[in-house]
């Protein structure tokens, strides 16, 4: 997974020591159509900080991941993955396209989680994929099928409960996952970048959507979502 120097958009990969990568933050700002946003400082920080409290808490409901520690502001040591070439979305309310497709209104809760696959093509926009494809195409393996999906489902009661306890709705969450020593972990990052989170009671959006305001109001989103997270 990655090599020295290698830039993710919003992050980018260090080589670190022997099987494992440091992961550096950017202030480099995304929307969640792909798009890319001035900067703002501080935001790398932030996503670092966030995913560090979020991927502690996780281990202590035995789930694995890939972090180890936190080597400054905005970056952390990692373990380093062979990724799976998907991304997992779990959504827990209707949002962005959903009511497009199907008879909900816009921030309606779901009668049960909602859980896509994406399969990732470089330069273009990721497509849905089901387990058949995975397997057709040689993706995953049915037993690591069967664990990030099972991964997945832990994942979000954790993540939405520990959300709630603070007022925030998980409404949806971005997860990536890779292989490490025979064992299928948590990687990337959990945060506003790969989160929409929103005030259970005034809808305020605490995520990417909020760069559609300008960057003054995701600065002040980023920061106040994480000092809810910390209390």
């Amino acid at each position: 997974m990655g090599k020295q120097g290698v830039t993710h958009r919003t992050k980018r990969l260090h080589e670190e020591g022997p099987g494992t990568l440091e992961l550096e933050f950017l202030d480099q700002a995304l929307l969640p159509d792909g798009r890319l946003k001035a900067p703002f400082k501080g935001k790398g920080a932030v996503c670092a900080r966030f995913s560090e409290v979020l991927f502690r808490y996780l281990e202590s409901y035995n789930i694995a991941h890939h972090f180890l520690g936190m080597t400054g502001e905005a970056r952390m040591k990692v373990k380093r993955l062979d990724m799976l070439p998907f991304t997992v979305k779990v959504r827990n309310l209707a949002s962005a396209d959903l009511p497009l497709h199907f008879p909900v209104q816009e921030g309606q809760v779901l009668d049960s989680p909602v859980t896509e696959w994406l399969y990732k093509r470089p330069g273009e926009a990721p497509i849905p994929v089901n387990a058949s494809h995975c397997l057709a195409f040689h993706l995953a393996t049915e037993e690591e099928l069967r664990a990030v999906d099972r991964l997945a489902s832990k994942i979000n009661a954790v993540l939405r409960s520990f959300f709630e306890r603070r007022d925030i709705q998980l409404v949806e969450a971005d997860l990536e996952f890779g292989r490490f020593q025979g064992q299928i972990l948590l990687g990337d990052e959990i945060s506003p970048d790969s989160c929409r989170l929103w005030d259970r009671r005034t809808r305020r959006k605490y995520d990417a959507d909020s760069l559609r305001s300008g960057n003054a109001a995701a600065e002040a989103a980023y920061r106040d979502v994480l000092e809810k997270v910390l209390g």
